[in-house]
């Protein structure tokens, strides 16, 4: 019977595997994976167009890197910045202790990571976005850790000088001795070589996503060249929480140049997807086995999906990051009661019993097992709280998506009859206080400068400076789901699981295996968490696939665990032909999924790389004089290298502002007032706002009104541009 099981499945993952490269592409004209990965396999000469801007792009063949440098400095010089900030709180608090070198050293540098953006943050508020104001914080970063290091090796050798044993606050990974000779090891991790050097060339390319380029990076850059963090009353999206992007404005303030910072900012970004392997690598060997760990990090790593938003410069993947490590640190608190003090039986008064990998960890001297001290355990729960609210502070969805499960659970297990009692509740309020400090500025930033915390969610609840009725209508009718039916459940959730274009042949097989692994309870609870998510992403947002993304990291932890259910022979040698074939067939599909893919050509040639830059946006930086430009339609303006003035489709249209009910004299003097020189209105995207579906525009902006100010004499219009969509006109000084 167990025999026949193991068949059945087998089938099933086979035939998942089929119907998997059988599905077409997005975008294809209905080709199918296996067909569009082949051609692009077959074809040199389209991949030397993409890395090296060669002839079939238009241009002359390239390779350029030493311009990389700069970004990887910056980038380099914030993510240690971090790293040591982190060890720093962490073994202030305790944090470390019971922590493998490799879990540390994750935690320490996400922890760290979310203080060095809650810090730019303060200081932006306070108008303190100079050298100095950072400069100085790192130093005296880099004194403390130095001293507590110091202090520490001074006092072990003092233990050792009177024959005591030294109190060793690390732990060995958790191992059996033959788990290295039966599945994976470590050394196979060099299989994900080839997407953490696609990732990292990618994260170094210039943005040409939209919501990067209208306020990922569009956001930081004014307020870099504001000099001060303030309300964006043009950009909706400016004054929501904005964690991750605040290392795009320090790279920016080091580099005292917004370009240059963004593309360390956006490299910064790209670097947390190998933080979040690195994380699975530590989270498996802890809870399931290493050749867990080594399966889980491939997996994740060689996602298209997590390439493609860690490329773009977009911020899940420092979401997916958060996320994980917050229900690793969960994890890790709840097994508090897994021993008693004395280490004779497991304890049965609280916390969250989970099984542990293929053996025990030795306990510190002194201190009862994982967290069995009370101060241990609330390390542990104030990680998990922090972390999470990191998450929020890169996305206000991570609210619904980890803190309020992670809560819930903290609270159901604080307490195992799952009785609000007191000693229930304390553990939750220790981690929703932590949890505010990770992101609570934010919240406080929206309310003192808008007044609403929230802004520009719950108007109706909090109102909120700027906004209107029609102004959040029009906002929740764009981002709320419209169509409930069966069939809408059903693709939505194939996507999920099958269609969606950027997925993995081996996450879903893998993931599904893990219900056969010997560590049943754990896997539920992973199972049921992104479950949770998935669901929580369909029934409250606007279902872009995007949007469940960070929970990859909890399918990638299971793909783990699902791929060392057996340790028969044939299994481990299958999984490792398995493995090795999917990644292979996979990095096509990765550097498919980045899209924009000039690796090797020279930063300066992309900056106003015609594939990348609006043809009006490279005349507009080549003729605007000491004037502005008045942009309509158009909220991408990264690239414009001149003084611009915007809107996105939910604020209000400053052109509309300026122009309605006015006479000709009050509209040139408006235009004067505000140094406008040019105009340029993006018709295409305008249709796009005004198409069924979609955001919406204001029905005022249309070409009889730029007309009438042609004819007025106020307007004069530019011969049209070829590829562009859009028109521009010169601003008349007479």
């Amino acid at each position: 019977m167990r025999h026949a099981r193991t068949v059945l499945w087998l089938l099933g993952l086979v035939a998942y595997v089929a119907l998997f490269y059988a599905t077409p592409l997005a975008g294809s004209g209905g080709e199918s994976r296996r067909v569009v990965f082949l051609s692009y396999l077959l074809l040199p000469d389209a991949l030397v167009a993409d890395w090296f801007g060669g002839v079939p792009a238009g241009g002359s063949p390239e390779f350029s890197l030493a311009d990389r440098f700069p970004v990887l400095l910056i980038a380099g010089m914030i993510l240690a910045w971090g790293w040591i900030l982190g060890w720093l709180l962490m073994a202030l608090c305790g944090a470390d202790r019971g922590l493998t070198r490799l879990e540390r050293f994750v935690f320490a540098v996400a922890v760290g990571l979310n203080l060095v953006s809650t810090y730019v943050l303060a200081a932006g508020l306070l108008g303190g976005l100079h050298r100095l104001a950072f400069a100085a914080p790192a130093a005296l970063t880099l004194a403390a850790a130095g001293w507590l290091r110091w202090r520490r090796a001074l006092a072990e050798s003092q233990r050792d000088r009177r024959g005591q044993k030294a109190t060793d606050h690390r732990t060995k990974p958790p191992a059996d001795g033959r788990e290295e000779d039966l599945l994976l090891s470590p050394r196979w991790l060099w299989l994900g070589a080839p997407f953490v050097l696609l990732i990292l060339l990618g994260g170094m390319l210039p943005p040409v996503d939209f919501d990067v380029r209208e306020y990922h990076l569009q956001v930081p850059k004014e307020f870099f060249q504001q000099g001060r963090i303030g309300f964006l009353p043009h950009n909706v999206y400016g004054n929501m929480a904005m964690g991750s992007e605040m290392h795009s404005l320090l790279a920016m303030v080091i580099a005292d140049d917004w370009w240059l910072g963004a593309l360390a900012g956006k490299t910064v970004i790209a670097a947390m997807a190998p933080l979040t392997a690195l994380a699975l690598l530590a989270a498996g060997r802890r809870f399931f086995s290493t050749a867990a760990g080594v399966v889980a990090a491939l997996v994740y790593i060689s996602i298209p999906w997590i390439v493609q938003v860690s490329t773009a410069g977009l911020v899940e993947g420092a979401a997916a990051c958060y996320l994980l490590l917050a229900v690793y640190a969960v994890l890790l608190w709840g097994r508090k009661g897994e021993e008693s003090p004395s280490g004779c039986s497991p304890a049965r008064k609280g916390g969250l019993v989970i099984e542990e990998g293929n053996s025990r960890e030795p306990r510190p001297p002194g201190r009862g097992y994982a967290g069995g001290a009370a101060g241990r355990g609330h390390a542990h729960l104030l990680l998990a709280g922090y972390l999470a609210g990191g998450a929020v502070a890169c996305k206000y969805p991570a609210v619904l998506f980890v803190l309020l499960p992670l809560a819930a659970s903290i609270w159901w297990f604080g307490d195992l009859r799952g009785r609000p009692t007191l000693a229930a509740w304390r553990p939750v309020g220790i981690f929703v206080l932590a949890a505010l400090l990770g992101c609570g500025l934010w919240f406080g930033k929206n309310w003192v400068l808008t007044g609403n915390p929230t802004y520009p969610l719950l108007y109706g609840v909090f109102g909120g400076k700027t906004r209107t009725i029609e102004k959040d209508r029009q906002w929740v009718n764009a981002h709320r789901p419209k169509d409930f039916s069966a069939a809408a459940l059903a693709k939505d959730f194939g996507r999920v699981g099958l269609t969606s274009e950027w997925l993995s042949p081996l996450l879903v097989p893998l993931a599904v295996l893990s219900l056969l692994e010997r560590r049943r309870r754990l896997v539920l609870g992973l199972l049921a968490y992104f479950g949770y998510v998935v669901a929580a992403w369909w029934l409250f947002t606007h279902r872009i696939d995007r949007f469940w993304i960070p929970a990859l990291p909890l399918l990638a932890l299971l793909a783990g665990a699902g791929a060392c259910w057996s340790r028969q022979l044939w299994w481990r040698r299958g999984l490792i032909v398995v493995l090795v074939a999917g990644l292979v067939v996979e990095l096509p599909a990765a550097d498919l999924a980045v899209g924009y893919r000039p690796y090797f050509v020279s930063l300066d040639r992309l900056r106003r790389d015609t594939d990348r830059v609006d043809p009006w946006h490279r005349y507009l930086n080549a003729h605007v004089g000491r004037g502005q430009v008045l942009v309509v339609g158009d909220a991408q303006v990264f690239d414009l290298e001149v003084p611009v003035l915007y809107n996105t489709c939910f604020d209000d249209c400053l052109f509309e502002q300026l122009v309605r009910g006015r006479s000709a004299p009050e509209i040139r003097s408006a235009f004067a007032c505000r140094g406008i020189s040019y105009v340029y209105v993006n018709w295409g995207e305008i249709q796009r706002y005004r198409s069924p579906g979609n955001y919406g525009f204001t029905d005022f902006v249309q070409p009889l009104v730029l007309d009438e100010l042609v004819g007025q004499g106020i307007l004069e219009p530019l011969p049209e541009a070829a590829g562009s969509a859009g028109s521009v006109y010169r601003v008349r000084a007479d």
